[in-house]
């Protein structure tokens, strides 16, 4: 008897609990993403993550996702996680110098390596973050349960490796909603 007492109280912190935020807010202006990497947030995002990655969302990480990563190094995986080695010699590997379109086509792989299906990209085109030249394009792929998403990508390479941040939510709703703002916000990528 003296536990079903306690049941009501638990069953309410388990659902604020679940209410709560992820991680921390992260407010409209210059903020750090981990490293020397910096980027104007234009609206209110939660951040999860750590210095080496970090992942910003809006409404949940499979409804709108900002994938943050400061460096890329020679011979990671260009989603980080594991290393180019000798019994691993093929894969989503960056190296220092690629091309553009070999960075585009590596991404697109290791969007591939991640679980995604009929993976595409757009429109490859320079762009510059402050001093340092690089790129951006746009990708639409589905999930292995088959919901269709569009991807905004930009990068550029700096002394320690490459920096990467892509945008991506589901294509009927959310990234039509939330696109020119976070196009806006990849333009303002910086490395201090």
């Amino acid at each position: 008897m003296t536990r079903l007492r306690w049941f009501p109280l638990i069953v309410l912190t388990l659902l604020l609990l679940a209410c709560a935020s992820g991680g921390p807010l992260v407010t409209p202006g210059r903020t750090t993403a981990g490293g020397h990497l910096s980027i104007e947030a234009g609206m209110e995002w939660t951040r999860l993550g750590d210095p080496r990655e970090q992942l910003w969302t809006i409404d949940g990480p499979l409804l709108n996702a900002l994938h943050l990563i400061p460096t890329v190094r020679e011979g990671d995986f260009i989603f980080l996680g594991q290393r180019q080695s000798k019994r691993r010699p093929d894969g989503a590997f960056y190296h220092r110098g690629m091309r553009p379109d070999e960075l585009r086509d590596l991404i697109a792989d290791g969007m591939r390596a991640a679980g995604a299906v009929n993976v595409t990209t757009l429109n490859l085109r320079p762009a510059r973050f402050g001093d340092r030249e690089g790129f951006r394009f746009e990708m639409t792929l589905d999930s292995s349960s088959g919901l269709k998403y569009r991807a905004m990508v930009a990068g550029f390479e700096h002394e320690k490796g490459l920096a990467l941040a892509m945008f991506y939510a589901p294509a009927e709703y959310y990234y039509p909603r939330d696109e020119a703002k976070v196009s806006a916000m990849l333009d303002t990528l910086r490395w201090k």
